[in-house]
């Protein structure tokens, strides 16, 4: 399991100053513990200093806190995203310990579910890189102490094997694509004259791009000209359901469509091949666009095989890109 608490209120911030960013002295308050937690903080020789965290009581926290176990993994989130990745050592419910060591909050509560971290690691992962890593919408805010959602952390770990390495990869080279960041200038960025625009070149295979520098974020880049490509080769025409008419676009002069990559950009670093490419690209009315991202999960299996259907064999043969449905239905964190 994959845990998450977080700090960012000034009471909390303090706290994490004080038992996260640097340990705290344990040992002051060493006879208050009980025999088991002693003996494994000695036993890794924290019995001095140790990092530690704690939460107040509530059912959620409780149930949360009950089935944390030795070594499961933890991230650490504040105002500046996620800075530290630690493993857990042991818990106890202690009441005292966490009075004098944080004091009570505003309610009369203590954090007296206390956790002991080891093997503390910093991150730097902001909370847009880790939304879209794990397929939570990009406007997503961790809150208080809680976990990955068991079906999308279940997901992403069939690529990895275990959470150290899964963590390194989100830490260190996961990149976001414009599609997460400017998917709306992106679809007005289409809308022009078609008239120049060929239909009938062959598609060529092509390295991956270098990633570049958008609203702060690295991204992968998607080229304009290749989408435009790939809505003129569709006619134009949604390639889930011809019969979906939107409007006329009063600067094509088309039936508005939108692109679509069907292999999401933030996944481009999986590939040596460029997925910016025509093969990889469908052209949806805006309905079928906003179900690709937004519908139920049952929903959005069914639209995804349909293309997956139709590209496969493209991607394939075109390009050289060959993924499973079980693979393509992952980079939508769905199973």
């Amino acid at each position: 399991m994959l845990y998450y608490f977080t700090a960012c209120d000034k009471n909390a911030r303090r706290h994490y100053d004080e038992t996260v960013a640097s340990p705290y002295k344990i040992s002051e308050l060493f006879d208050n513990l009980d025999s088991e937690v002693k003996e494994t903080l000695i036993a890794n020789n924290l019995n001095e200093y140790v990092h530690m965290w704690g939460a107040v009581s509530g059912s959620q926290n409780v149930k949360r806190w009950g089935r944390l176990r030795e070594n499961d993994a933890v991230l650490v989130y504040t105002t500046e995203g996620f800075t530290y990745y630690a493993k857990i050592l042991c818990k106890t419910h202690n009441s005292k310990v966490a009075e004098h060591i944080w004091g009570k909050n505003n309610e009369g509560k203590t954090w007296e579910y206390i956790y002991f971290l080891k093997d503390l690691k910093e991150v730097s992962i902001p909370k847009e890189v880790f939304s879209s890593f794990f397929g939570y919408k990009l406007n997503f805010t961790p809150q208080g102490f809680s976990n990955i959602d068991k079906e999308k952390l279940n997901i992403r770990m069939k690529r990895y094997a275990n959470t150290d390495q899964m963590i390194e990869e989100l830490n260190n080279e996961f990149i976001l694509s414009e599609e997460d960041l400017e998917e709306n200038n992106f679809q007005t960025s289409l809308e022009a004259d078609f008239s120049k625009i060929p239909d009938d070149s062959p598609e060529i295979k092509k390295p991956r791009k270098q990633p570049r520098v958008m609203n702060g974020f690295k991204a992968w880049p998607r080229d304009p000209k290749i989408s435009k490509i790939a809505l003129k080769k569709a006619h134009f025409k949604c390639e889930i359901d011809q019969s979906h008419i939107t409007f006329v676009s009063d600067a094509s002069k088309e039936f508005y469509v939108e692109s679509h990559h069907l292999i999401p950009m933030k996944f481009q670093n999986d590939f040596t091949t460029s997925i910016d490419t025509e093969s990889n690209i469908v052209a949806l009315c805006p309905l079928c666009h906003r179900k690709i991202h937004l519908a139920r999960k049952k929903e959005k299996k069914e639209l995804l095989k349909l293309l997956y259907d139709r590209r496969s064999d493209l991607l394939r043969d075109n390009v050289g890109i060959e993924i499973s449905l079980d693979n393509l239905y992952s980079f939508y964190a769905i199973q």
